[in-house]
């Protein structure tokens, strides 16, 4: 067998690790000493924090000397407190009389702090679906061609063609584009993870792990060293085109190999020595300096939260929580600079790339309770890649991997420079989802809608779509700490309506935290609308807009204006929250600043 067959046979080969893949919520009957865990399912939660489940009393006793750590870890306490509250003294984010601890304090401060600073490799919004086939062209023989001119990871790539229907038989081609090239190795690792291993299974849990995991079984570094090797085989041969089947109806292409070919090293280089790893890792996760931050981060959360995200934070493994981790013992070069160092930010979550209230449902689903958000996390993810490697299988789906500016890529595009990746100059997107590069401080509106209504389709159904996440800096009104008196009046009788905030007076200074924490939440019942409309007359769109030949949406079809409203709401609908779950999740376990605003932009 030469070096190819064997590369390939790897590929191919089903799953002989010493580990099962999870397909319910395990019972956490586990002893790593003895490297051994019980096979059956969890179906009894422990009553105390329902972070864990067993099979029967039995396991839950044999357990317990392990599981009361955990269990009665002081995290859960009713009495807990923040740092700054036990040692008396103001918090580090409050930097005097004049700070707010608002978002936009925060976001200033960070920009000058090295741990809040990072590449951006798991996402900070939720994913959409960008067609929505069943309110747009409700079409299932319809052909879609879709860009993503700054994809960061594949969440919305991923959620968007798992959610066309079963029943879906056009043609579909995802222009798949990111500038930083490390994003797109990564985003073509996952791909070819998804589209080359035969085992549906293990490729959902091979491709999760590399996602998403700081560390992840050994046996993984092998599949994907394979996967990697046999690809760039494939383009060795093809005089330098990476041009690979997904499946017996999809393929990939890449365009930027050579950019990313150091990446490719980099994740196929010698594992290094783990615990360097794992420190480059703490050093960031746990920075005594920050401790504040994660403190106010735990403070908004329920007590099982709190335990749940602080292992999350100490062992980077995304696994229900009593689950066996003892095989994870390779690091993930992938999330680690050349030199072994911690490529995001302090607070980077797995979490804020999706829908809480739809990973909670997913865990419900394979019986695992909500306080195991991880653990929920862990299914939701196995769930929805299953389906993406299903869809790779059955429908027609051609991917094109990039790594330009997006302005680089639409001249690109317009210059028929990809048309040999499948991509003439004379293609029209039904949907351009440009993220959030319409802020100021990356490409910017104008500029943006320059670059691309050119290559929208002419349809009523094709939509060009983004988001702003910084405007407030430009519009001090666009968040509540920079409103009118009234509008702050309005806002606090809505949050008090809700009965859902309490406030915390037991000292000054938890008084004056309480006072900084409502501000946060404050910004959901504030309506931005007007102050947002503003903004974007400022940025001179109606100008803009007449130069593109373009029209912004004022009802929606794709993405509401703002997170947590319907999307055919009005533009000044506020967030509603169905029950408390809901509320609770959107305002502390997600990372949304309740400031974001949607945009869609169609043909006049």
């Amino acid at each position: 067998m030469g070096p190819h067959e064997f590369m390939d046979a790897v590929v191919k080969a089903p799953s002989d690790a010493p580990f099962r893949l999870l397909g319910v919520h395990p019972c956490a009957n586990v002893n790593v000493a003895k490297y051994s865990a019980c096979s059956k399912p969890g179906t009894m939660a422990c009553s105390e924090c329902r972070l864990v489940s067993y099979c029967s009393k039995e396991c839950q006793k044999k357990h317990w000397n392990a599981h009361k750590n955990d269990c009665r870890n002081p995290m859960r306490s009713k009495n807990w407190k923040p740092v700054w509250t036990r040692e008396n003294r103001l918090p580090s984010f409050v930097d005097g009389p004049e700070s707010t601890g608002s978002y936009g304090d925060e976001i200033s401060r960070a920009r000058a702090d090295r741990l809040s600073s990072g590449v951006c490799l798991w996402g900070n919004s939720p994913a959409i679906d960008i067609v929505n086939l069943s309110h747009n062209e409700n079409d299932p023989k319809c052909d879609l061609n879709l860009a993503f001119p700054a994809s960061g990871d594949l969440r919305h790539a991923v959620l968007t063609v798992n959610n066309l229907p079963e029943n879906f038989l056009g043609d579909l081609k995802l222009v798949i584009n990111d500038r930083a090239p490390h994003v797109t190795s990564r985003n073509l690792v996952v791909l070819l993870v998804l589209g080359m291993i035969q085992d549906e299974a293990l490729a959902a849990d091979i491709a999760l792990h590399f996602w998403y995991s700081v560390f992840y079984p050994g046996e993984y570094t092998l599949r994907i060293s394979a996967i990697i090797t046999s690809a760039l085989s494939s383009a060795i041969k093809d005089k330098g085109a990476l041009n690979v089947p997904l499946g017996p109806r999809s393929s990939l292409s890449c365009t930027s190999l050579p950019n990313i070919l150091p990446f490719l090293s980099h994740i196929l280089g010698p594992s290094q020595n783990l615990e360097e790893f794992q420190t480059a890792y703490d050093s960031v996760r746990k920075a005594p300096e920050r401790e504040d931050f994660r403190d106010r981060m735990y403070a908004g959360l329920r007590p099982s939260h709190r335990v749940a995200f602080q292992k999350y934070r100490r062992f980077g493994i995304v696994l229900p929580f009593g689950a066996i981790n003892a095989h994870f013992n390779a690091a993930n070069h992938s999330l680690f600079s050349f030199d072994a160092q911690w490529l995001q930010t302090d607070f980077a979550d797995p979490l804020g790339g999706w829908e809480t209230t739809d990973v909670v449902a997913a865990g419900k689903k394979h019986g695992t309770p909500a306080e195991d958000i991880y653990g929920c996390l862990y299914f939701y993810l196995t769930d929805q890649l299953r389906i993406f490697v299903r869809r790779l299988r059955t429908h027609r789906i051609s991917i094109v991997l990039c790594d330009l500016d997006s302005t680089a890529l639409s001249v690109a595009i317009r210059q028929g420079c990809l048309t040999r990746s499948g991509v003439p100059r004379s293609i029209r997107f039904n949907r351009i989802h440009v993220s959030n590069i319409f802020d100021f401080n990356y490409v910017g509106l104008s500029d943006v809608l320059r670059d691309w209504s050119g290559l929208l389709g002419d349809t009523k159904h094709s939509v060009l779509l983004g988001y702003f996440m910084n405007w407030p800096f430009l519009q001090p009104d666009g968040q509540i700490s920079g409103a009118c008196e009234g509008k702050m009046r309005d806002a606090m009788k809505r949050l008090d309506a809700s009965g859902r905030y309490t406030h915390d007076v037991s000292t000054p200074h938890a008084a004056q935290v309480s006072i900084i924490s409502m501000l946060s939440v404050l910004d959901t019942y504030y309506d931005n609308c007007k102050p947002f409309l503003n903004f974007l007359k400022k940025q001179r769109l109606d100008e803009v807009l007449r130069r593109e030949k373009l029209r912004l949406r004022e009802t929606h079809t794709i993405v509401p204006h703002r997170l947590q409203v319907p999307i055919n709401a009005r533009r000044d609908a506020l967030p509603q929250f169905p029950d408390v779950d809901s509320w609770y999740y959107y305002n502390y376990v997600t990372c949304s600043s309740a400031c974001e605003r949607y945009v869609e932009f169609c043909r006049q």
